[in-house]
């Protein structure tokens, strides 16, 4: 009886010195981990929410139903000749576009401007239609269905950080060419973002609260470990929204900073009255004769 009474006091003892040694600080470091989190996702969110006071305001973007401007993108570096194929965003490598979208709806239209063919691309309800000379396009369905959300959520930015199902942590404080920036990392829930799976390192400068640079992987066409850059300059308001008229884009991983194309933005315009029907599907808008 008393050695089982010994016995049972040992076990105990060592019960307790265990639940000392290793779960109760287990526990704390949770509970720490759960804290830093939650601060850095508060931080973060703050961080977003000084960017879009820094773009125009929330309230002012909310009451901006479209946009339409003029886009250019140029593919003339060597990086950007190789990756074009990868990406296959246009059929050429230089384009000139009129661009129109429905804000918060991923809902937009993108017509080429200086090619020789008439490209007309749309995306509406997650499903893409292309047009070549007035006629369905199957070539540049997969092209359009890429593109059109793309650009749509890029020229929603800051704003969409703050969409349902995006997460925005505060990472650190950068510094680029001795220029202080924070650092934010955007994940994703389900059907949130622009392609859920991807991720984003956003840079905000720090003074003036503007999104800087933005870096992004594209696993809906590259390897995870490719991370793409964007570097947003020259911003110019428009209808009290500040918008970035150039973007340049180069790969930041794995093979470093490589530029790739660049953006030109311009003749933005905000609520310009277009319709619905604009956007329509191509299988809703054609009748047999397979044209509009």
């Amino acid at each position: 009886m008393l050695k089982r009474m010994v016995l049972a006091t040992v076990l105990l003892i060592a019960a307790l010195l265990l639940v000392n040694q290793v779960v109760i600080p287990h526990v704390r470091r949770s509970r720490g981990h759960d804290e830093l989190r939650q601060f850095c996702l508060q931080k973060g969110r703050e961080t977003v929410m000084k960017a879009i006071a820094t773009h125009g305001g929330l309230a002012a973007w909310q009451n901006k139903v479209d946009i339409s401007f003029h886009l250019h993108d140029q593919w003339n570096s060597p990086a950007g000749a190789a990756l074009f194929g990868w990406l296959d965003m246009w059929p050429e490598r230089s384009v000139d576009t009129r661009q129109h979208y429905l804000l918060r709806q991923n809902t937009g239209r993108i017509e080429m401007t200086a090619a020789a063919d008439r490209h007309v691309w749309g995306y509406r309800d997650f499903k893409p239609w292309a047009l070549l000379n007035d006629r369905v396009d199957e070539e540049n369905i997969a092209r359009a269905y890429f593109t059109v959300p793309m650009i749509n959520y890029l020229v929603e930015l800051p704003y969409r950080f703050l969409d349902n199902g995006a997460f925005p942590e505060f990472v650190n404080e950068v510094k680029h060419d001795g220029r202080l920036y924070d650092r934010v990392r955007i994940t994703f829930g389900l059907n949130a973002g622009n392609y859920p799976p991807d991720e984003y390192i956003a840079d905000f400068d720090h003074l003036t609260g503007r999104l800087a640079f933005l870096e992004y992987t594209v696993r809906e066409k590259l390897p995870g470990y490719v991370a793409l850059r964007a570097a947003f300059e020259n911003y110019q308001p428009f209808d009290g929204i500040w918008i970035p008229t150039q973007i340049k884009f180069h790969l930041a991983e794995p093979l470093g900073n490589l530029a790739l194309h660049t953006w030109q933005i311009s003749e933005v315009r905000f609520n310009t009255g277009v319709k619905e029907s604009f956007f329509a599907r191509i299988d809703t808008a054609l009748g047999d004769s397979g044209q509009l």
